[in-house]
């Protein structure tokens, strides 16, 4: 098993690699398919950051990260989530195959909050008296800031796969495209401990 190994703001580390590859040596041993591993460790004012992410040979991404204040407890419970989630869909995760079809992109953006903020009306004392009235200009659309945006794959899947997916990265929504019907589907994680289910058409109707 071969893991790729980022060190941020921190130097690298053989002993840090080393108990790291061990631990993750017992996932590895839940599959019989080479792992492609990708692991980050990183230090934070005072918080060690460990991250992990996992894809296997059939396209299932597993994801785990923790912050505590030494590196090593960091691995050991982010690697201690995964291991948990992987005996939870041990079976699933081997059987599953991906679904032929087309994959919808979608694109995702972060807004500053500042960029909100200028859309709120403002006080503004009672405008002085205008000379006759002039051809009005057009004020410049607002616009919010975006901040940074990405493009990825909404990957196809039947709705129990994408539950399964999103538990296995530890996320609260995944979007992905619905291998029944082709559309785009958000599931979310409800604070009950159900799960919700957004459903798109692929096309808008006109009213009129």
């Amino acid at each position: 098993m071969q893991a790729q190994f980022i060190f941020r703001h921190m130097e690298s580390s053989d002993a840090l690699r080393n108990y790291a590859e061990e631990r993750l040596s017992k996932i590895g041993r839940y599959f019989a398919d080479p792992l492609k591993i990708s692991c980050t460790l990183g230090v934070e004012k005072f918080s060690h950051v460990a991250q992990f992410d996992i894809t296997l040979r059939n396209g299932l991404q597993l994801h785990s990260s923790e912050t505590t204040e030494s590196m090593y407890s960091s691995i050991d419970m982010a690697l201690a989530k995964m291991e948990r989630q992987v005996r939870r869909y041990k079976d699933r995760m081997r059987d599953h195959k991906p679904h032929k079809g087309r994959v919808n992109r979608v694109r995702q953006a972060v807004f500053s909050p500042e960029s909100f903020a200028a859309f709120e009306p403002e006080a503004v004392a009672p405008p002085p008296p205008t000379p006759a009235p002039t051809e009005p200009k057009p004020a410049p659309e607002a616009r919010p800031k975006v901040v940074r945006s990405r493009e990825f794959r909404a990957e196809r899947l039947s709705v129990d796969q994408a539950a399964m997916q999103m538990d296995l990265l530890h996320k609260a929504f995944y979007v992905f495209t619905n291998a029944d019907t082709g559309d785009i589907n958000v599931i979310y994680r409800l604070d009950t401990g159900e799960y919700g289910l957004l459903e798109t058409q692929g096309h808008v109707d006109d009213d009129a």
